[in-house]
């Protein structure tokens, strides 16, 4: 009965997408990032993509080849909307804060759907280009190569652990938070207070202490 019931959505799913304009590539990756931020990363699957565009699983597969293929259109899409562009006669602390900056702005977005960008494999082919023209940036800006790959590789681990935990406690962190206090419990400001070790002021407190730590010890050592 089962299989007859799915095999029964999937016609019906293809005669929807008959009558709709031709998808796209980004049409798939649009949907894609809503279903993320929507439902969380675990409903990310080719059938209910499928179904939130109104089309059988396998039409999918004219425009990505798999699931991995559909995260790295997805990361693709997020880098773009990142914005990173260069600034001429900008200083390497500079690139660094307005990059990382972005990042946050990003999470803040799209909270779900940038973990997968946030721990994207450095090879992969969306993110392979986009580290060498960060680093290439830096590069311009007055560090030496070898510099230029350390400190991004420091401030992207940074960047990546604060905004992930803080992307994925974020509504338990407060529920939590609110529950402890209302409840009159002796911990509860203590706990009120550790969950503002979280809050993105942290993150760019943090960053501005990374940036000057980086300038002492790596880029202008005593």
């Amino acid at each position: 009965m089962a299989s007859r019931q799915e095999a029964s959505a999937d016609r019906s799913a293809a005669t929807q997408a008959a009558a709709r304009p031709t998808m796209t590539r980004t049409d798939v990756t649009t949907a894609a990032i809503a279903l993320a931020e929507r439902d969380g990363l675990d409903a990310l699957t080719m059938r209910r993509l499928a179904a939130e565009l109104g089309c059988a699983p396998m039409s999918l597969y004219t425009h990505v080849r798999n699931r991995d293929d559909l995260v790295d259109a997805i990361v693709a899409r997020l880098i773009e909307r990142l914005g990173l562009h260069e600034v001429a006669g900008e200083s390497w602390q500079e690139s660094v804060r307005r990059t990382l900056r972005a990042y946050r702005e990003l999470a803040v977005a799209l909270p779900r759907s940038f973990e997968l960008l946030a721990l994207a494999p450095y090879d992969t082919t969306p993110v392979a280009p986009h580290l060498a023209t960060v680093i290439a940036g830096l590069e311009r800006s007055g560090l030496r190569p070898e510099q230029a790959r350390q400190i991004l590789g420091i401030v992207d681990a940074y960047a990546t652990g604060f905004l992930v935990v803080w992307a994925r406690s974020r509504p338990e962190g407060r529920a939590a938070a609110r529950g402890a206090a209302a409840s009159g419990a002796p911990d509860a400001p203590e706990a009120g207070d550790l969950a503002g070790m979280r809050e993105l002021a942290t993150f760019d407190h943090g960053l501005e202490a990374l940036i000057a730590g980086l300038d002492a010890t790596l880029v202008q050592p005593a």
